[in-house]
């Protein structure tokens, strides 16, 4: 009993694979399986007998600059100046050849 509690315990633990290791899983597959999961590529292009096909994640925060102190209505903090915008990015290309998924890269600030 106390082993099974132990790997329960222990699989409770794992986390999900990153974006690297999931993209990574690609690897070997055939391109109609990268297709089909991943959906039509953002960009794409053949060169040298080589197929490379680009997906690009983005996502924009915007963080507001809250100066103080200075009071709103209510007593509610005003938010004043400029917001900070900061662009979360990742661009994953795989290189195909053959039909076949050989390598992944990775470039960008949210590529984890």
């Amino acid at each position: 009993m106390m082993p099974l509690l132990m790997v329960m315990t222990l699989a409770g633990c794992a986390r999900e694979p990153g974006l690297q290791a999931r993209m990574r899983g690609y690897v070997g597959q055939p391109e109609q399986k990268l297709v089909q999961e991943l959906g039509v590529p953002d960009k794409q292009i053949a060169v040298n007998g080589y197929e490379y096909l680009a997906y690009v994640r983005a996502d924009t925060q915007f963080e507001p600059d809250i100066s103080g102190p200075i009071w709103g209505p209510y007593g509610m903090p005003m938010m004043v100046g400029p917001d900070d915008v900061v662009v979360w990015r990742c661009e994953i290309t795989f290189a195909v050849q053959n039909a076949k998924v050989l390598g992944v890269a990775f470039k960008g600030n949210a590529c984890r």
